[in-house]
């Protein structure tokens, strides 16, 4: 999610990292000069002022519409940014022509084609180049405590190995009591039904043969 206002409120906590005098270039068409910060929650660009000398927007970004961040060098060392979301604002030149694209776009199919998708480039250029490493750092640090939930793994669709070891202990101490009980017979059964049960774990394959006596 992007939101853009006309008020600004400095962040009151979770601020990891902030540089003032950052320049915001969005596809390459720049937008004004105002205080980067970027905190836990999201990355707020605001409080400064435009080219024209008026007040700039204030950009706030939460993490999961962020799809990626760099260190970029040319052409000036910034940190970039791809929004999987298109940035429109009436301060930026855009022109009409995308929307009859778009609707071109929507007429032609409804196929999905990951080249067409909208996306915004964002390009924040600090006062001092040696300030990229710690707004790469915070940027990272940010995105670890927001994951994308597409990248999550359910852990409980896996067992432990250690959850086999601890079975395998359970049917030893069963195959011991019955053959104690005098149940030959069937702590033989259980002995093979746990080798069956091993084999199917590391893939390899098993033959049972048990006979009765």
């Amino acid at each position: 999610m992007v939101v853009v206002s006309s008020t600004f409120s400095v962040p009151a906590e979770g601020v990891l990292f902030q540089t003032p005098s950052t320049k915001l270039f969005v596809n390459d068409q720049e937008l004004g000069t105002a205080t980067l910060y970027i905190t836990e929650h999201n990355v707020i660009w605001g409080g400064g002022v435009n080219p024209s000398g008026g007040a700039a927007p204030t950009i706030s970004l939460l993490y999961p519409s962020i799809s990626l961040h760099a260190i970029q060098k040319d052409p000036s060392p910034a940190l970039y940014m791809v929004l999987n979301y298109e940035l429109r604002l009436p301060e930026l030149n855009q022109g009409s022509g995308d929307t009859e694209q778009n609707e071109q776009d929507d007429d032609d199919d409804d196929e999905f084609d990951a080249d067409n998708q909208p996306i915004t480039q964002l390009r924040f250029v600090p006062p001092n180049e040696s300030d990229l490493n710690g707004m790469y750092a915070a940027m990272s640090q940010g995105q670890t405590l927001h994951p994308d939930p597409d990248d999550e793994v359910d852990e409980d669709a896996y067992m432990d190995g250690e959850e086999f070891d601890d079975g395998d202990e359970q049917f030893e101490d069963a195959e011991e009591e019955l053959a104690a009980d005098g149940g030959a017979v069937a702590a033989e059964r259980l002995r093979a039904l746990r080798l069956a049960a091993n084999g199917a774990h590391d893939g390899t394959p098993v033959f049972l043969l048990l006979t009765d006596s």
